[in-house]
């Protein structure tokens, strides 16, 4: 018997085929597609977000350094002053008196009157310190120079270079006065003491070619408030009363006080405020006014007129520039003059 075989071939496993179908991949592709979506939202978002506060920060950048300069050199303020005789009429020895050829004052801007500038407007502050410019002389670092800072409206005309040729920008300006050493008029601007029987008054000096030597520091600074002061302000109920016992109005002299206590000196602190606007802001307000060069009226009258009010009219200064959607920012300090003889407290005359 023939033995007989029989083979079984395994059958082979079938592949298993492992793939996405089609409403999977639609699927797929619509939630990346979301993804990217928000994805680019949010990196404009961030863009837009980095782009505003770099323009904000640039556009107030030039007010932030003039700021800073003008607070550097009050800093600096000195009347020098010494005790020297005072006469009577019958030029006979009464007493030693605090003297100075020196001058120091605040005064409103209007009563500069219109410069080349433009219109003036606001506080301005005019002063003597060791400040070693000179256009004759080098390295003569102790030299007194005249200072001043006061705002203007105006336009561009007379700073823009001659090769520009473009219409007028009419802006607020920031304008430092600074003559050299060599025409500081503080020693002989006075009346001619040959044609009268007083002393010499160096009264005017701060006039002296003021459009010559004054040029802009910031564009757009809409208000300049300088508020000479005796003591730090101080918290309870007489708060008003000790905002500013010598310049209650923002006004100070150093020649003419009311008070011979304050006369012939110079504040102890000055607070100094600049409120300041965008240049987007400003090139509307121009539009608005269809380049006639009319300051616009963007800082009432009845502010900054008495010390004991300072903070509630900045508060309502800010409150009106933001109702009528112009961006701004506020700068102030209390700048110490180290110049000054007063002690922390002066004697309330």
């Amino acid at each position: 018997m023939t033995p007989t075989f029989s083979f079984s071939v395994p059958k082979m496993a079938k592949a298993k085929c492992n793939a996405f179908t089609l409403v999977e991949l639609l699927v797929s592709m619509s939630i990346l597609s979301v993804l990217l979506l928000l994805l680019s939202q949010l990196l404009s978002q961030v863009q837009q977000t980095w782009n505003f506060a770099e323009g904000r920060v640039s556009q107030f950048r030039e007010a932030r350094v003039a700021f800073d300069i003008i607070t550097k050199n009050l800093s600096q303020a000195s009347l020098n002053t010494y005790l020297d005789y005072d006469y009577d009429s019958n030029n006979k020895v009464k007493n030693y008196k605090r003297q100075s050829e020196l001058h120091f004052l605040t005064i409103e801007g209007k009563d500069l009157g219109r410069t080349s500038a433009g219109e003036i407007t606001g506080h301005a502050i005019f002063f003597q310190a060791p400040l070693g410019f000179s256009d004759a002389y080098r390295n003569l670092n102790n030299l007194f120079n005249a200072r001043g800072y006061y705002l203007s409206y105006g336009d561009d005309e007379r700073f823009k270079p001659s090769i520009v040729k473009s219409d007028p920008k009419y802006r607020f300006r920031l304008m430092e006065y600074r003559p050299p050493s060599e025409e500081n008029f503080i020693y002989i601007d006075g009346d001619d003491e040959r044609k009268l029987d007083r002393p010499v008054k160096y009264t005017e000096w701060f006039r002296h070619d003021i459009d010559k030597f004054s040029i802009p520091l910031a564009e757009n600074v809409i208000a300049l408030v300088i508020s000479p002061r005796d003591t730090l302000e101080e918290a309870g109920e007489n708060k008003r009363d000790t905002y500013s016992r010598i310049a209650r109005d923002y006004l100070f002299d150093s020649n003419e006080h009311t008070d011979p206590n304050f006369r012939q000196q110079i504040p102890p602190l000055v607070r100094v405020t600049m409120v300041v606007i965008d240049d987007p802001a400003a090139i509307r307000l121009e539009a608005q006014e269809s380049g006639s060069g009319q300051m616009p009226d963007l800082v009432s009258s009845s502010l900054f007129r008495e010390t004991s009010r300072f903070d509630e009219d900045v508060e309502t200064l800010k409150e009106d520039l933001s109702e009528k959607s112009i961006n701004h920012k506020v700068f102030s300090t209390m700048v110490a003059l180290r110049g000054s003889k007063w002690g922390a407290n002066v004697p309330n005359n």
